[in-house]
């Protein structure tokens, strides 16, 4: 019995439980460091019942427990390796075509009317008198590549005779004093140095279209002696946009 040497054992328990957890063990005097061993399916009975019993079961795993914990170690890092391999991978690039702008192309018979302004010279009349009327017929055209709504102002100089003229406008054709068609507007009276809208409505033009206005101005019958002797120009302005 003087051979037998006690143990130093030092349980470490789970505070929420009470279980033990952890043992800490060493021999008595031995320099030999502490051993860690898992007793989590212990009881606190059956660790703790008796001396002789709790010594043989800490020799037991000390001779039993440490392989099995150096295995279980390895298994971990196994798994922390696979986890570090690189995986496949692809890639794919599309490229894409090629993009381009449309037009808007608005023109009056054939011709740009802008910057330089379309000489509209069938509408003119001169010595006209309260109750007359002058009719002319101007071509609106697309000729770019996408559709457009447009509309018209009348800018009239500045003069007496502006609040007097009236502007009429039809889809139909002219026999130099009246207009003939459908109407646009009617009765849209010029005013001196100012625009008013006359086709204010968009109207919508197809690529290639054509819209064959006809636009008649009127001196109205009531027209006053201090307008005699006067005249006034219109510029008729259009306006397109992308339908």
């Amino acid at each position: 019995m003087s051979n037998v040497r006690p143990l130093i054992v030092i349980e470490i328990h789970d505070i929420a439980t009470g279980t033990p957890i952890f043992v800490y063990i060493r021999v008595a005097g031995s320099p030999a460091k502490w051993i860690r061993k898992g007793i989590a399916t212990m009881s606190r009975q059956e660790v703790s019942s008796s001396a002789s019993g709790f010594g043989a079961r800490a020799r037991s795993l000390m001779s039993g427990s440490k392989p099995r914990a150096v295995a279980s170690l390895g298994i971990v890092l196994g798994l922390g390796a696979i986890g570090t391999l690189a995986a496949w991978s692809d890639t794919a690039t599309a490229t894409s075509g090629v993009f381009s702008t449309g037009s808007i192309d608005l023109q009056l018979s054939d011709e740009q009317g802008n910057p330089d302004a379309y000489a509209f010279a069938t509408l003119t009349k001169e010595n006209m008198l309260p109750g007359d009327r002058v009719a002319a017929e101007l071509p609106v055209q697309n000729t770019g590549t996408t559709p457009f709504n447009y509309t018209m102002s009348a800018a009239a100089s500045s003069s007496e005779l502006a609040p007097w003229m009236k502007i009429k406008v039809t889809t139909g054709t002219s026999d130099g004093e009246l207009c003939s068609g459908d109407t646009v507007a009617t009765n849209i009276w010029l005013v001196g140095g100012e625009s008013v809208d006359v086709v204010s409505e968009p109207r919508t033009l197809a690529v290639g279209a054509s819209d064959n206005l006809c636009i008649q101005m009127r001196v109205d019958p009531d027209a006053p002696n201090s307008v005699q002797n006067k005249s006034v120009e219109a510029a008729l302005n259009f306006n397109a946009t992308t339908a």
